[in-house]
């Protein structure tokens, strides 16, 4: 048996046009060939068979064209909207050997799902079969053994897996290993036939197309799950899809009402597997996304011990992710993304003795790190299970902390109480809480205690804290919510009428009041049915002042905040529309951090303008200030000061408020204009052409 194919490792990208590769070690020179292992099947009971078989695929013992998985394209018309899906299946059917010499290696159903689940893997459906035998290049006419007795022995196999060989060579000069076959076996397939019979379960089999198209097996479900004769086949295919450009998993759209009918034509799929258990490995909920400098992002998981690494699945807009790759370790860089983006992440983690958990949440970070950022840490801790929540919203806060110009990065609260970060390196912090109420946990007291002891601003959001904290909370709850939060609680919904009242007013200091709506479950988040209502705690030292109130009732109040230290919003940030009143209000919530230190304080930023932009060999900056008592200073996108305002070629001054820049000298690209003075500090992207 002869080939020629190189073994491709794991390759770093976000795109989706990166190959897709079987994830086994790589095959060892001492590991046997196909003949060898022949020899050693042959005298073994059934049992041992294929725990020898199980054992030789996950150390690796698998000939090298079967590791690059071809894709398979098909597109389905779902009530007038043409859908298409992309999976990707090994070229052949299971082998164990090398590329001169390997076996084609029949297998009982529970062994195949076995292997499926050690690497995350799946069967395919009959509709998958077809759609296979279509995209082949090679399309082998099947070859039979009359029954006997022995067609379920290892000489029989073998002696099919010859006549398969010797037909394969025909068409290798043509076709070399590793293009796509079909019709040299036929497929064990998924089928909701596995269950609903007399016990036990049974194996399903369908396929072994002839040339023209015509299966010679129908679907079959006659034999039971412990059956496996020299015919059979085993066709992995990655659990990991697209659908519509989008990742997906098979496992989702076969349990789809909608969407199955991309993968079968059975209906749903409920239970799309065989009856085995399968690896028991916990989805990831402690870990970081890290803006780690320019185009590159950093994720740290807690340290567990039966983790080998993560499959990691990257997306432009928390949405539409693309395919996963596998990384080792759980400190991990991804270099090369694009620069001033935001990258979404989600993980799923990789077992050391196999398995693949769930995807987690959604987290994300930009990729533009700069020491003049002011840069925030959003926390998701909003974890409660409850209609709406998506565990992305990520999207909302991450989305308008870069749209006002600044970078950040996003961890789980149990990485923050696991110490995989630390609080105090962050200049603000945005707390998600949504939702989160007495169902789950509040503010942890090792949360508060962690939040009480760093020096941060921080932004915190959720509809049900007041209620759970200073309502329903312990003492300790109650000392938090007054003196950190700077609130007391009032009443659990305004006028204690739930699912009513959906508009507030942001009332900033010196600042024109901002009109906002929050969702009532019809707008892409999750219905605000409690917002609760507090008053400003005007206890001690420390007094909160009123930020925002609910318009059908201006006397109750919907935030607090203190100068220069905090916000507190009852209504959830990411339930706040449309996007430009998030924007808004985060700026605001940006002003007060770190462009106001007292009620006194002026916003100057809104009455700067920097123009033309894109600009060429001049910019004018104009204000309604004196630009002259502040430090203008012009970044290049690393961060590297290239003019400040002792060098900064100024060819006109029309007046105070009023200068124009030679920027002649600038490389064209992006830059950043500072502007900081006792009153302000404002910050604006420019780009320079040539």
């Amino acid at each position: 048996m002869k080939k020629l194919f190189t073994f491709i490792l794991f390759v770093i990208s976000i795109n989706s046009g990166f190959s897709q590769i079987l994830p086994l070690p790589s095959r060892l020179t001492t590991a046997q060939n196909g003949t060898q292992i022949i020899s050693t099947l042959t005298p073994l009971s059934l049992t041992a068979r294929e725990d020898t078989i199980f054992w030789q695929i996950i150390n690796g013992n698998v000939p090298d064209f079967l590791r690059n998985l071809v894709e398979i394209t098909s597109t389905v018309n779902i009530s007038g909207t043409n859908h298409t899906i992309n999976y990707f299946v090994i070229p052949d059917y299971m082998a164990i050997g090398c590329d001169s010499d390997y076996f084609l290696c029949p297998m009982t159903p529970l062994l195949a799902q076995r292997i499926a689940d050690y690497i995350g893997f799946s069967l395919p459906t009959r509709k998958m079969v077809d759609d296979i035998w279509q995209t082949a290049t090679v399309k082998m006419a099947p070859q039979s053994i009359s029954p006997s007795p022995q067609m379920t022995t290892v000489p029989v196999f073998a002696t099919h897996d010859s006549m398969v060989w010797n037909q394969r060579l025909t068409f290798l000069t043509a076709h070399p290993l590793g293009e796509l076959i079909s019709g040299d076996k036929k497929d064990v397939i998924i089928s909701n036939h596995i269950y609903g019979n007399p016990a036990p379960c049974r194996v399903v089999i369908y396929g072994w197309h002839y040339q023209n198209g015509t299966p010679i097996q129908p679907l079959y479900y006659g034999h039971e799950e412990t059956y496996a004769d020299y015919s059979h086949g085993i066709r992995l295919v990655q659990n990991e899809i697209y659908v519509d450009g989008c990742l997906n998993t098979v496992q989702n759209i076969l349990q789809s009402a909608i969407l199955c009918i991309l993968l079968s034509d059975e209906g749903v799929i409920s239970n799309p597997r065989y009856p085995i258990t399968p690896p028991n490995i916990t989805k990831p909920i402690s870990f970081c996304v890290l803006d780690n400098n320019l185009g590159s992002i950093k994720i740290i998981a807690k340290n567990v011990s039966n983790i080998l690494g993560y499959k990691i699945s990257l997306s432009h807009d928390g949405k539409c992710f693309e395919l996963p790759q596998n990384y080792s370790g759980n400190n991990i860089t991804i270099n090369n993304l694009t620069v001033d983006t935001i990258i979404y992440v989600k993980i799923a983690a990789i077992g050391f003795n196999g398995g693949v958990s769930e995807y987690s949440e959604v987290l994300g970070a930009t990729t533009k790190n700069t020491n003049y950022y002011s840069h925030y840490l959003v926390i998701n801790a909003f974890d409660r299970v409850t209609a709406g929540n998506t565990f992305d919203f990520i999207r909302q806060h991450g989305s308008s902390i870069n749209n006002i110009g600044q970078c950040f990065s996003s961890a789980t609260n149990e990485a923050v109480t696991d110490s995989l970060i630390l609080l105090n390196n962050f200049n603000a912090l945005d707390y998600i809480v949504g939702e989160e109420s007495t169902a789950n946990e509040t503010f942890s007291a090792q949360e508060q205690l962690m939040l009480t002891n760093c020096n941060v601003h921080y932004f915190i959001s959720g509809s049900e804290i007041g209620w759970d904290l200073d309502y329903l909370g312990s003492a300790t709850d109650k000392d938090f919510y007054h003196n950190y939060l700077y609130a007391t609680y009032v009443e659990d919904a305004p006028n204690n009428q739930s699912s009513t009242y959906y508009n507030a007013t942001l009332t900033p200091p010196n600042i024109s009041p901002i009109l906002f709506t929050f969702d009532d479950g019809t707008n892409d988040t999750y219905d605000v049915r409690y917002p609760d209502v507090i008053t400003p705690n005007t206890i001690g030292t420390w007094q909160g002042e009123q930020i925002a109130y609910f318009d059908a009732f201006p006397a109750k109040c919907a935030g607090s905040f203190y100068w220069n230290k905090m916000v507190y919003l009852t209504i959830p940030f990411e339930t706040i529309y449309p996007e430009s009143k998030r924007d808004e209000i985060m700026n605001i919530v940006n002003t007060i951090f770190f462009m106001m230190n007292s009620k006194n304080e002026i916003n100057k930023n809104n009455d700067i303008r920097i123009f033309p932009n894109p600009a060429n060999k001049l910019i004018t900056i104009q204000s309604s200030f004196n630009l002259c008592n502040n430090e203008i200073t012009i970044y290049n996108i690393q961060g590297v000061e290239m003019l400040s305002f002792d060098k900064l070629g100024i060819v006109q001054h029309d007046a105070e408020n009023k200068i124009t820049i030679d920027i002649s000298m600038l490389p064209e690209g992006l830059y950043f204009v500072t502007i900081k003075g006792k009153e302000i500090f404002y910050k604006e992207k420019i780009i320079v052409i040539r």
